[in-house]
């Protein structure tokens, strides 16, 4: 039976979660907000000609953009429930797969069966498959924040799927054109917008390297290239070598190619594309090594990361509005289950009231 000293830090450890009292390290952000923006209009720059005519209205383009820094702002409260549920969504660990006896190329799509997975793999070799490691200790993390590898491609794919239902809903919409379901239309473009925003965010994270690797901020463990082990380097890459080069949407347009593709099931596609940003995280700690990151070749390399992501986004966008169509099936179950009676909503004129029914006896009466 555990001691009352531990029953009293759990129960202490939980008051303080609860109350959001636990102070939340310092996040690891990806690309400040101007650089989610920029990976956000270049993305919808690439859209099929066949997407929805609103998604190019100025003010909607800038709605999605400044959505794509939704998911930073949820962290900045600091709330142990937002910061367990979504910390994760924002990188994955690759080399923390292995002592866990995963790859990022064995490890479910499905979100829980990969947590399932990590979970048994940490009971097996809590120390690791080589014994090496360092045990997870619970105590050092109480907000659950470094307890799993991380969930950047479940993040990516399941709001990819959630815009694929929105981007149907929106169409189904479209087809029943009744001017009664207005403000069914109108939540409609508003669920995509967000989604979209949303989605921007994760795949912008999986662009910049240091999202990827557990050298997210200064190099950790061996180090025998020497690399920086800075706890300001993720920041410096999120937003100071921007600044520095004064990279923004107008200087990226013109390079800016959509050569990145996503199919109806976009998981491999996704793992293609982390897996290419992590190859680059030794290269980004040579380059801050050697002082390139402040010249042309550090230009050249961010450059290449936003490109990267705008061209993975668009990719993930079309797919996502590609796979929507509806069915007839689609429509007629949507009508089902949707009920919709416009006479039923608050904004309708309330039905006159019916007179009372005159009841005529019969002529003749029964004597019970």
């Amino acid at each position: 039976m555990p001691s009352l000293r531990t029953l009293l830090a759990g129960g202490l450890a939980f008051a303080g979660l609860a109350l959001g009292l636990w102070p939340a390290p310092s996040p690891a952000l990806a690309w400040d907000a101007p650089g989610h923006r920029m990976i956000t209009w270049l993305a919808l720059d690439g859209l099929d000609a066949s997407a929805p005519a609103f998604l190019r209205e100025t003010a909607v383009r800038d709605a999605i953009a400044w959505q794509a820094a939704e998911p930073d702002r949820w962290r900045g409260l600091r709330n142990p429930y937002i910061s367990n549920a979504t910390y994760g969504n924002h990188f994955i660990d690759i080399e923390d797969l292995e002592p866990l006896g995963l790859t990022i190329d064995t490890m479910s799509p499905l979100r829980y069966r990969y947590v399932r997975d990590m979970a048994i793999g940490r009971h097996e070799h809590p120390a690791g498959l080589d014994g090496k490691s360092k045990p997870y200790n619970a105590k050092l993390d109480p907000m659950g924040q470094q307890e799993w590898a991380g969930f950047l491609l479940h993040a990516i794919c399941e709001h990819q799927a959630i815009l694929t239902s929105q981007f149907k809903t929106y169409r189904i919409l479209e087809k029943l054109n009744e001017p009664a379901r207005a403000a069914q239309l109108q939540m409609a473009r508003a669920n995509i917008m967000a989604t979209m925003g949303v989605l921007s965010h994760y795949v912008g994270d999986g662009a910049q390297p240091l999202h990827t690797t557990r050298h997210f901020n200064g190099w950790v463990g061996d180090n025998p290239g020497g690399y920086t082990t800075a706890k300001t380097f993720h920041a410096y890459i999120d937003g100071g070598v921007i600044a520095h080069h004064k990279l923004n949407y107008h200087v990226l347009k013109p390079g800016q190619t959509y050569a990145r593709t996503a199919g109806r099931d976009p998981w491999n596609d996704v793992l293609g594309y982390v897996k290419a940003s992590f190859e680059k995280v030794e290269p980004l700690y040579a380059m801050e090594k050697k002082g390139e990151l402040t010249q042309d070749a550090g230009k050249t390399f961010i450059t290449e990361r936003l490109h990267d992501g705008a061209a993975m986004l668009a990719a993930m966008y079309n797919a996502a509005w590609a796979a929507s169509e509806p069915s007839p099936q689609d429509l007629a179950d949507f009508i089902k289950y949707d009920g919709f009676n416009p006479a039923e909503a608050p904004s309708a004129a309330p039905a006159p009231a019916s007179a009372p029914a005159t009841v005529t006896p019969p002529a003749n009466p029964s004597p019970r």
